[in-house]
């Protein structure tokens, strides 16, 4: 262990100086417990000798007894494991996100064994016209039976008796039944899939809002903490301008006043990355540590084209998955109140049997011989009265076609209204998006003029404070706008039927 002490020392010691443990601390949860106290142990122990070089550039008073040894490797492997959590930050891309989020959804789940169930109801239907083969048997014991005449003919009495038989039932007329139950599993197998593919486009405009919102987050962390080092450097060049006698006091409390403000906007974006890591942990199964971030909410040019609203309209009443679903099931519906009306109709089928049986039921007299025999022929039913049971099941099937063919209908004008309320929300956004951009470019200029004004004696130091506080605010304003934007653009795809 000892040549990685110098250079462990190397990377440790420089955050000491400027003791930001405490800025580092989240990252620690993403190790083990005991990673996290033998670390946490460690900083302790350089903070305490780092006011003393010669002691830290000697590990052996650390050393000094063999129990203390252990324990100073055990803190070093902890080190090591800091440091490396510390070193670089890892990119997660937005595709990142929605994958771990479809292959976490317990709704996706869900969904899969709803086109399984539908797969099964299509496989029952489908049996309904293929032939029925059974098997039958039987063994009997009779008892107080006694010998019978019939004229000249005798009849024993035969007191086990045993029969086994092998039919065969193919239906040739249904009145419609099985195949429009046949036609309605094969739409509801079809919409099962469609209103998976719903969920999956939900799922995935739920995560990319989530990560979006994650980045405003994360830029708006980096912009405020740069404006909080802004107004510190401005506090010390005005501390120092009033030991020269050339600040007032008041100037030095504006300056803390607004250097305040600044770190409360600060620790504000920071909680809300926190949630936002925490939405994002509940949506993927997994957690994010502190040191991976999100991709910086920058459009490109090509993002600021938009169809025009009535391609958009077109597009989603064709590639809608849930609006296609519900389609299915309607027309299932439909189909099911015919394959109600078909008690309405007489019921064709084709028998054939082969039976074997000691006696043979159908050999007058019986004997105690084994004797087989088969068949073959038709069977029609017809079902003249049923307590009005068929007009009842009718009438509830039509309902049900009815209730869904409304449904169907509203979902197409609620699909309407997403898009439209979408459409005008993106380019709403977009022109924000290129005002801000304007006012924060402007915003810079204004601080390096006033900022080089100041500091020939040309400008009030409140003019300095004024035009930091409108580069902070313009640069919040784009990054909210920047990320508003992306989340418009999967908004947008999701209401037209797309992929966002």
């Amino acid at each position: 262990m000892k040549p990685l002490m110098p250079a462990l020392l190397k990377k440790i010691l420089p955050l000491a100086e400027k003791e930001e443990l405490g800025q580092h601390t989240n990252t620690l949860l993403s190790l083990d417990s005991s990673f996290k106290r033998g670390f946490t142990i460690f900083w302790e122990t350089v903070l305490r000798f780092r006011k003393n070089r010669e002691t830290l550039s000697s590990l052996r008073l650390l050393c000094a007894s063999v129990s203390q040894a252990k324990r100073v490797v055990n803190l070093m492997i902890c080190g090591i494991w800091g440091v490396t959590c510390l070193a670089e930050p890892v990119v997660i891309a937005p595709d990142d996100v929605v994958r771990l989020t479809l292959a976490h959804s317990p709704t996706l789940k869900g969904q899969e064994e709803s086109i399984r169930a539908a797969s099964a109801r299509r496989l029952q239907a489908d049996a309904g016209l293929m032939p029925q083969l059974d098997a039958r048997g039987q063994a009997l014991h009779f008892e107080g039976l006694e010998n019978q005449a019939l004229g000249p003919v005798f009849i024993p009495v035969i007191d086990n008796q045993f029969s086994a038989s092998l039919g065969i039932t193919q239906p040739l007329y249904t009145g419609g039944r099985v195949t429009h139950q046949k036609e309605s599993a094969r739409l509801g197998e079809k919409a099962a899939h469609h209103a998976r593919a719903a969920s999956a486009s939900d799922l995935t405009l739920q995560a990319l809002t989530a990560y979006w919102q994650w980045s405003k987050a994360m830029a708006r962390i980096e912009a405020y903490q740069a404006a909080v080092n802004r107004m510190q450097a401005l506090a010390t060049d005005t501390r120092n301008l009033e030991k020269a006698g050339m600040a007032t006091d008041n100037d030095r409390l504006s300056v803390d006043v607004t250097l305040d403000q600044a770190r409360l906007e600060l620790d504000d974006a920071e909680q809300s990355a926190d949630l936002n890591r925490i939405e994002l942990a509940t949506l993927t199964g997994r957690n994010f540590s502190t040191n991976e971030i999100p991709q910086k909410p920058v459009l490109r040019p090509a993002d600021f084209q938009i169809l025009p609203l009535s391609e958009s309209l077109a597009k989603a009443t064709k590639q809608r998955a849930d609006l296609a679903s519900l389609r299915l099931n309607t027309r299932g519906s439909e189909a099911l109140v015919d394959a109600a009306k078909a008690d309405y109709r007489p019921q064709l089928a084709l028998i054939a049997r082969v039976e074997e049986g000691r006696p043979n039921q159908r050999d007058f007299p019986p004997d105690t011989q084994w004797r087989d025999d088969a068949l073959i022929g038709a069977t029609v039913s017809w079902n003249l009265f049923d307590g009005g049971l068929t007009r009842a099941r009718t009438a509830e099937a039509k309902a049900r076609a009815t209730r869904e063919a409304l449904q169907c209908q509203a979902l197409e004008e609620a699909v309407a209204a997403q898009v439209q309320r979408a459409h005008l929300s993106l380019q709403h956004t977009l022109t924000r998006l290129q005002t801000s951009r304007h006012a924060e470019a402007g915003a810079t200029r204004n601080l390096e003029v006033a900022t080089d004004l100041w500091k020939n004696g040309a400008a009030r130091h409140s003019d300095v404070m004024e035009a930091q506080s409108k580069l902070t605010t313009a640069t919040a304003r784009r990054i909210a706008t920047e990320a508003d934007a992306l989340i418009g653009q999967a908004v947008l795809q999701h209401a037209t039927g797309g992929t966002p």
